[in-house]
């Protein structure tokens, strides 16, 4: 088998059998912060553990016989010199991904570029953008872009302001922005996107626990009917 057609096929294995575990035991758990790692860990982990060699396990093996398979191998597999189905599978991976990274990119341009478009102030390194936006309100790093129409006093005004802070302050857009390379580059594998969506709701579950412990339950419960979302996100933002 291809040497890259199987380091995909251990990292997928990896990561299913690792989301399994969380779907068994840590899903329905309310200890998030430590949800949110053991996923980031997962992906790091089924990138990284089949690349490894087990050099230590091995056992001596007689040269000459190494020797004779060799010669064996290259008997049976005359070389090719047309295009072959390997060729095409690596132009199709690194063609979506060069897609996706771009795509990523874009993005990442579109924010620098709303950054330069609107006015702003600065509060203790977060940085405030006055913005007329479908997207608004949501949060880049420590940017927090507002939307005009929304009253920042009003009671809805306040929770969505406590949301968006508490994303800031646990560095959320990190792991965001780790999920869209890995998704980029790791497209072929289908539990990275369904990692980036559990860690997406884990994300949202931090911010919500930690904006309704600073207030009452009423104006929160007011800011989740009175909200609304457009459907369509910046990459790398919350």
């Amino acid at each position: 088998m291809d040497t890259f057609l199987l380091y995909c096929l251990k990292m997928i294995t990896c990561s299913a059998v690792m989301y399994a575990y969380y779907l068994l035991f840590l899903k329905d758990k309310t200890f998030h912060h430590y949800n949110r790692f053991y996923l980031l860990l997962t992906v790091v982990i089924s990138v990284s553990l089949p690349l490894l060699k087990l050099s230590y396990f091995t056992i001596d093996v007689n040269p000459k016989l190494i020797f004779l398979f060799q010669n064996l191998q290259s008997t049976e597999n005359p070389i090719n010199h047309g295009i072959t189905i390997y060729q095409i599978f690596y132009a199709v991976i690194g063609l979506v991904s060069v897609v996706l990274i771009a795509k990523l990119v874009i993005g990442l341009i579109r924010i620098n570029h709303i950054k330069k478009s609107f006015p702003h102030e600065e509060l203790q390194g977060i940085k405030f953008y006055q913005t007329n936006l479908d997207e608004a309100p949501f949060s880049f790093f420590r940017n927090l872009f507002w939307k005009q129409s929304i009253q920042m006093e009003s009671a809805v005004g306040q929770q969505i302001l406590k949301h968006e802070m508490v994303h800031i302050e646990q560095k959320h857009t990190w792991d965001k922005l780790f999920m869209q390379i890995m998704k980029s580059v790791f497209w072929m594998n289908p539990i990275f996107y369904i990692i980036n969506k559990e860690i997406n709701l884990i994300h949202e579950y931090l911010a919500d626990n930690k904006a309704v412990k600073r207030s009452d339950t009423k104006a929160f419960a007011q800011m989740l009917l009175e909200s609304h979302f457009p459907g369509t996100t910046l990459p790398a933002t919350s």
